[in-house]
């Protein structure tokens, strides 16, 4: 009976390893997962500031073709002053994308490391889990074969018998 009790512990210890080592498989999907999404969005950003300096080289360009098409040099003056205010305005856009690329690149990384974290942790907790078991069996396989928890009687002979 106490080696059929002492398997299912070892075997409820494995399902405790394993139980571990599956959460921390999960955990590293999520966080390759993570990886994936965030770095789909950074190059959403890098995309959209690349948008941005197309329109604000059409618009200098545009700029420049009216100045031309007018009689006057495209640039000095206010057709100067149009093309540096384009590239100021452009150029803020461009750097909130290129920050937003950056943001979401730092954020992914970030919960990645979490979900590893989290993996090492349920691994680790599977192991003290099996631990417990395994440790537990052997004290309740030490205890069942030793000597009697009540103690045997004892008689005092100290006392004379009545006669």
């Amino acid at each position: 009976m106490m080696v059929a009790a002492v398997a299912m512990a070892a075997i409820s210890a494995y399902g405790s390893i394993k139980e571990g080592q599956d959460k921390k498989n999960y955990y590293n999907q999520l966080a390759a997962q993570t990886r994936v999404e965030t770095e789909r969005k950074a190059i959403q950003y890098e995309f959209q500031g690349n948008q941005i300096l197309q329109r604000t080289n059409a618009a200098n360009a545009a700029a420049i073709a009216k100045a031309f098409s007018g009689g006057v040099s495209a640039f000095d003056g206010s057709a100067q002053l149009v093309q540096q205010i384009t590239n100021q305005r452009g150029g803020k856009e461009f750097t909130f994308a290129l920050s937003g690329a950056d943001s979401a690149r730092r954020n992914g990384l970030i919960q990645a490391s979490l979900y590893e974290g989290a993996g090492v942790t349920a691994e680790r907790t599977g192991y003290f889990n099996a631990a417990g078991k395994l440790g537990s069996a052997a004290m309740s396989a030490s205890s069942a074969g030793g000597a009697p928890s009540t103690p045997a009687p004892v008689t005092d002979y100290s006392t004379p018998y009545p006669s």
